[in-house]
């Protein structure tokens, strides 16, 4: 199955993965410190932000701390997935990408899932236990149904995520351009790390419909604190949807304009 044969693959990938970045080990942990402290002066911004304001849009400081959270969980886990789109445009430019369309592995696998990122599971580890720990100390109850909400909109998220990311795979095919269509989302990505609802409803739009951040990182966070009603889950279901199909489709059309340096 070719499942089956992509997992086994992905398996003895993210071993060699591991492997090589533990030769590195001084810029590992440079590497795992640096995207700590951004956690931490993340929360510091946003805790020092609310004892100055109050409430931004209704949202109180404990809602808007299990959101930053949340955006660094959702982040971490889809960048360890994704992390090749980041290396996809040198071999694009050398021409290399023939051999891994001989390979009887998925196309899309080199450009996505090739290089897991090992570096992106210790933050991930903290963050999960700190987003316990504040949810305990601001005693906000989870009940089981915001639990699976939570479960589902994330899975959700991290498809959607996939998607995205092959979209830019795509448009690297067809102009050689990758870095600036992953920073673009990188900054989109950031101003998710609240709720989009605080923005003009112009910027919700591009966050939701365009570059839809806000349904990878803001939706997840909105499930847990019980805020998602059924109308906009059902959205976003539909709305992952369509960028699913629309990725696969740009896709396999992009493969058709694919040139080797050979070509």
């Amino acid at each position: 199955m070719v499942t089956k044969n992509t997992f086994t693959a992905w398996l003895v990938i993210a071993k060699n993965n591991i492997q090589s970045q533990l030769l590195t080990r001084s810029s590992s942990t440079l590497f795992i410190v640096g995207k700590l402290l951004q956690f931490v002066f993340s929360l510091i911004i946003i805790n020092s932000i609310f004892k100055n304001t109050g409430t931004i849009k209704d949202y109180a400081q404990e809602e808007a701390t299990i959101f930053v959270l949340v955006y660094f969980i959702m982040d971490s886990i889809t960048q360890f997935f994704f992390r090749a789109i980041y290396t996809f445009r040198p071999v694009l430019l050398k021409g290399d990408y023939d051999l891994d369309l001989l390979k009887p592995l998925p196309s899309y696998f080199r450009p996505l899932l090739s290089r897991p990122d090992f570096f992106d599971l210790p933050p991930l580890i903290i963050q999960i236990i700190a987003l316990f720990f504040f949810l305990n100390r601001y005693q906000i109850l989870i009940t089981p149904t915001n639990f699976f909400a939570f479960v589902l909109i994330a899975m959700n998220g991290v498809l959607l995520a996939f998607s995205v990311f092959l979209l830019i795979a795509s448009f690297s095919i067809l102009t050689t351009e990758v870095d600036n269509l992953i920073w673009t989302y990188r900054s989109l990505s950031n101003a998710a790390r609240l709720p989009v609802d605080i923005y003009p409803r112009f910027f919700q739009f591009i966050l939701t419909g365009i570059v839809p951040v806000a349904i990878i990182i803001t939706l997840p966070a909105k499930a847990l604190l019980g805020l998602l009603n059924p109308q906009v889950l059902g959205l976003s279901l539909l709305i992952t949807i369509f960028f699913v199909y629309s990725s696969v489709f740009l896709w396999r059309k992009s493969l058709k304009h694919y040139s080797s340096a050979s070509s």
